[in-house]
């Protein structure tokens, strides 16, 4: 059995991967976190419990977390994030309410206790802003070195930014957490852009959802359907968050990695890149175990399979 926690900012494609997850069957959620990003701190939170609870999955624990990134008290969202995600982060789809409530444990404590807990056997995957991953390792940093895997969605060396030329959105929305992760010596397995807009989920891939006929599938086609074309037309849904998941617990999903040592540049126009220099490029001690390519069909046929015994 695998052991793992989603650290999210749900968001579709965040929503996505949970579902995915729970069709999983040797793999166990032991507690998702929350955070600011493609929503805000309350929305995302309450968009995962009624997820979970939409996926008969209500017994998962959901943990809040960060509200805004280091160094500032507030946390706006964008007009395009919501054109990406919706008035209420999820396709403005309103699942069944989760009459359950959030824990009062804050995220990076449960990150922390948890890491000593299943040590090697736990998994953190990170698929929003590192905010509380930042004050997880900030907080006790010898106990998250005792975690099996730390993976993050984010980041952008070989294609173009997705919020700005240089910057992947995770990155960038708190780039001072981000460098804090980055610098802290701990090994990272980062999938960034170059992998995951290689995966485009478009109508065909979530047409079963519709077929299948229940209002727990019903939920997820609206949602995965705002996804692939909203008002803007259709678009595709790059399925980040997905993938993210499935290569960190199956890494031969990456037909290449590539392992370096990364920076966050915090500043100017490139604020949020992930960076290398020469120096760091001659170092042996690389932190980042990042990925460069993906067998896309086979994730695709994964992914809708995994999905598929979700909506059971």
């Amino acid at each position: 059995m695998k052991y793992l926690i989603l650290d999210v900012d749900t968001g579709i494609d965040d929503a996505l991967a949970i579902a995915m997850v729970c069709g999983k069957e040797d793999t166990e959620i032991i507690g998702i976190t929350t955070a600011f990003g493609n929503t805000y701190l309350d929305y995302a939170t309450r968009n995962t419990l009624d997820v979970l609870y939409q996926l008969g999955h209500d017994c998962t624990d959901v943990y809040p977390g960060a509200n805004c990134p280091w160094g500032s008290d507030d946390w706006p969202v964008s007009d395009h994030l919501k054109v990406i995600h919706g008035n209420n982060g999820v396709g403005n789809v309103e699942f069944s309410h989760n009459p359950k409530k959030a824990r009062e444990t804050k995220a990076w404590d449960f990150m922390v206790r948890a890491s000593l807990r299943y040590r090697e056997k736990l998994t953190i995957v990170c698929l929003g802003p590192l905010t509380n991953l930042a004050n997880a390792i900030k907080a006790d940093r010898e106990a998250m070195a005792q975690c099996g895997k730390i993976a993050i969605m984010g980041g952008a060396l070989t294609v173009r930014g997705n919020i700005t030329p240089f910057a992947e959105a995770n990155i960038y929305n708190d780039p001072k957490a981000a460098g804090y992760v980055f610098g802290s010596g701990l090994q990272l397995t980062v999938i960034g852009l170059d992998v995951t807009l290689k995966t485009i989920i478009m109508g065909e891939d979530i047409a079963f959802l519709k077929e299948m006929n229940t209002e727990r599938s019903r939920c997820f086609h609206d949602m995965a359907y705002y996804y692939y074309a909203n008002e803007t037309g259709v678009i595709g849904g790059a399925m980040h968050d997905p993938l993210a998941v499935e290569a960190a617990l199956n890494p031969d999903i990456i037909t290449e990695w590539h392992d370096i040592k990364l920076t966050v540049e915090q500043q100017g126009e490139a604020r949020g890149r992930l960076m290398t220099t020469a120096d760091l490029l001659l170092e042996t001690d690389r932190n980042v175990h990042y990925a460069l390519d993906v067998d896309s069909r086979k994730f695709m046929k994964l992914f809708t399979g995994y999905l598929a015994n979700a909506m059971k």
